[in-house]
């Protein structure tokens, strides 16, 4: 297969593909502006080398997929889908930028700061990307589908949503186009039109037509896809004391990682989830050692992507399109060209789909432990509704008074131990589900003590990382491990 070649299904995936990346890679530059951080700045130094980054890492997938296609002589094969990851864009940029900014008001050393957080996480998915097959193999693959669907289906799709109707009338006619024409599978005109590409210009045209997106003029600005650091190892080492945020981010990722093969191979794309953490590994090094502020990740969309007919050519093209946008000082400009009320309606599709993969590749037996698993990111949901809506309101969520009034009424301690490292209790949860369906207890028990250790340590439950994190949650996660070991005498 040919990676030039664009099926009708390619140029739906390279439309969605590049929106997501635009909409998603200028949210530091909006986060940080009301702290004193000048968009120009951050668009002309946070955003360029992710460009580079995402170029490689899709480069690296698109041959995967090929010498996959090649070797099992197929035509059908979907390369793996890959763009800017949301929680780490939040995370590096609200607990590593934000805090260096607001201590020494230098917006450099705040960009340093950042760029140096991603090329950490790009290293550690390196060093990891060797123990990705060990590690596939033992988390059960419900427990790996269900952290695949948790992921998208439960919480981006929960947080993303609703903005579907930041313009109502937009946002209902890009959700009719995608209902119509993805869903229902009605050919669109004649000459059948891409559905995802008229999910995007009709919607697009109708919000020109009612002010909500009016751009101005682009403005050419001709620029190389990278910003160096000045002293790259000095910022290395300021990063450091960041690895309570790095560390649990770059973990998130091989995991999500992990489970976007395990989504593959529920759709019959069976990859090396080795090269497939490597090749991400390798993307993100490259975006932080080129200034990037912004990690990428390999989304676990596989099964909706291969759904509407993408194979390779997106995964050449939607990068190569990115970087000439890049390059060309139009980031910001064509970002406003596909808002959010269209591409919630997209994410929709993609939400069903992921969920739809999920349930699909599991033995009904354990469905349990997916459904349960589906459900723990709600506090996560609440907990990124509320830390949004805090500093709009000028309150501190570290305020006595404002804990003591969100835990009266919607038991904000409860959300945030439900909703701080999510990923890792959905993947604790549903793996110590399956082993007890399966009556393996020793195991089951085995998921409780790692459950234990990433409490103590703050991966779970905790809003910071660090030693001795949680420890009345790891004594119940222990207590956990005695009770589920002592069942096999029970059984």
């Amino acid at each position: 297969m040919s990676p030039f070649r664009l099926t009708r299904g390619d140029v739906d995936a390279t439309v969605v593909q590049v929106g997501f990346n635009l909409a998603q890679v200028v949210i530091p530059v909006f986060l940080l502006a009301p702290a004193g951080i000048a968009r120009e700045f951050s668009a002309a130094h946070l955003l360029p080398g992710y460009a580079a980054g995402y170029l490689i890492g899709s480069m690296g997938l698109a041959w995967l997929a090929m010498n996959l296609a090649r070797r099992q002589g197929r035509t059908d094969v979907t390369a793996h889908v890959y763009g800017n990851n949301v929680p780490a864009i939040l995370a590096f940029t609200l607990a590593v930028m934000l805090p260096v900014y607001l201590e020494t008001h230098d917006a450099a050393r705040a960009w340093s700061a950042g760029a140096a957080a991603v090329t950490w996480t790009g290293i550690l998915k390196l060093g990891a990307a060797p123990l990705a097959g060990v590690l596939r193999r033992f988390i059960p693959p419900p427990a790996t589908m269900t952290v695949f669907g948790a992921a998208m289906y439960s919480y981006l799709a929960l947080v993303l949503l609703q903005r579907i109707f930041d313009q109502p009338f937009v946002g209902i006619v890009a959700l009719a186009i995608i209902a119509v024409g993805v869903l229902g599978r009605v050919p669109i005109t004649k000459w059948k039109i891409p559905p995802f590409l008229a999910a995007w210009l009709i919607p697009l045209a109708a919000a020109l037509g009612v002010g909500y997106v009016h751009p101005g003029s682009p403005g050419l600005a001709f620029a190389a896809p990278f910003s160096l650091l000045a002293a790259p190892l000095q910022a290395m080492r300021q990063a450091v004391p960041f690895f309570s945020v790095i560390v649990p981010i770059a973990i998130y990722q091989v995991l999500q990682d992990i489970a976007a093969v395990e989504g593959a191979a529920s759709a019959g794309d069976d990859y090396d989830a080795r090269a497939i953490v490597a090749c991400d590994g390798l993307g993100t090094l490259v975006c932080g050692l080129l200034g990037s502020a912004v990690s990428p990740v390999i989304y676990a969309l596989h099964p909706p992507y291969k759904a509407m007919g993408a194979r390779i050519g997106y995964a050449f093209w939607s990068p190569v399109v990115y970087v000439l946008i890049a390059g060309a000082g139009l980031t910001l400009w064509i970002a406003q060209l596909f808002p959010w009320s269209i591409l919630a309606a997209m994410i929709a599709y993609i939400a069903v789909g992921v969920g739809t993969a999920t349930l699909n590749r599991v033995d009904r037996k354990y469905l349990s432990a997916v459904l349960l698993g589906f459900m723990l990111p709600a506090g996560a949901v609440v907990s990124s509704a509320i830390n949004s809506a805090l500093p709009a309101l000028k309150l501190q969520a570290a305020n006595p008074s404002v804990v003591s009034a969100l835990d009266g009424s919607i038991y904000w301690k409860s959300v945030q131990g439900l909703g701080n490292g999510f990923l890792f209790l959905v993947l604790a949860v549903s793996a110590l589900v399956t082993e007890i369906i399966d009556r393996r207890f020793g195991r089951a028990a085995l998921w409780c003590l790692i459950a234990a250790i990433f409490a103590w340590f703050g991966l779970m439950h905790s809003a910071v990382a660090g030693w001795g994190a949680q420890p009345i949650y790891a004594a119940g996660w222990l207590a956990a491990a005695l009770i589920v070991f002592s069942a096999r005498w029970l059984n």
